[in-house]
Parts: structure tokens; C-alpha cells; sequence
């Protein structure tokens, strides 16, 4: 699941994350009749973030980039040197070849893809092991292997 970026409630997302920062969005029916609990809120939340020019906080993949390092929860992550979060949950990613995990980064400005152009590393034993992060998953990140 990890691999593929599937978030696991209790786990990695909780009552304190929305829908939104969590990447879940697409799952949301706009369309529907009658609408869905909690709608309303999403809508505000998508026009704050519309207007500040992103979300300040989102989830995102973690990937070890030297595959002998393993992560399991709570390391910390660094971006340009700086703490700026946790694992919250990890695995070894056999079809990623290293080490995965989900991580919610918050910062002071909106986290898209030019945020995450930046010097990444997590924290093992105290040590500071690049990786890569993602908004998007980073095994098949655009479902045609699930699809077929």
C-alpha cells in the first residue's frame, strides 16, 4: 500500500488532516444530489487554499534513495537542513527498490512541486539519509497498472 501512496486512517491520516491536504480530494462528489456530510467545508477549504495559492499543509511519499537504510515510523524528516516532519508509517518498497513512507509536511508557504525542489533527508541513527518526496505516488502514479 505504501508503495502505491494508499493512506491508512488512524494511522497516517487522522480526525486533525482533512480530506484535501491528504491528497483524497478525487474521492469527493461534487455532483451528487444531495451533496455529502461535510461538503461545505471542503468548498471553503478549496477556495482558502485557492486564494492563498496552495495548500500549506499535504501529504507526501518518502523514498530512501540508497536502499540499505530502513525506515518504520516516526523519523524525522529535514528539508534544506530544516526539521519539518515525521515518518508516519513505512515499509521496504520492493517494486521501489528502498525504503517507502508517508509523511504530512506543513510549512509557511503553499507545499507544491517547486517546494519540493529542495534537499531532502531522513533521519536514521542519526545520520541524514537522502530521498526523494511526492505529491503523486511513486509506483504507477497514474493507475494503469491497477487498471488492466
Amino acid at each position: 500500500r505504501l508503495e502505491k501512496g494508499y493512506r491508512d486512517y488512524g494511522h497516517d491520516i487522522d480526525n486533525t488532516d482533512t480530506i484535501l491536504e491528504c491528497g483524497l480530494g478525487f474521492t469527493c462528489d461534487f455532483d451528487k444530489d444531495d451533496g455529502f456530510v461535510g461538503e461545505k467545508s471542503v468548498l471553503a477549504q478549496k477556495k482558502i487554499a485557492k486564494q492563498n495559492g496552495g495548500f500549506k499543509k499535504r501529504m507526501v511519499q518518502v523514498l530512501l534513495t540508497d536502499p540499505h537504510h530502513m525506515l518504520h515510523h516516526g523519523e524525522v524528516v529535514w528539508r534544506n537542513g530544516e526539521c519539518i516532519s515525521d515518518i508516519r508509517s513505512a515499509s521496504f518498497g520492493h517494486t521501489l527498490g528502498g525504503a517507502v513512507g508517508l509523511t504530512m509536511l506543513e510549512a509557511s508557504v503553499p507545499i507544491k512541486k517547486d517546494y519540493l525542489d529542495a534537499e531532502w533527508t531522513v533521519e536514521i541513527e542519526n545520520n541524514h539519509v537522502p530521498c526523494k518526496v511526492s505529491l503523486a505516488p511513486m509506483y504507477d502514479p497514474k493507475n494503469l497498472k491497477i487498471r488492466v
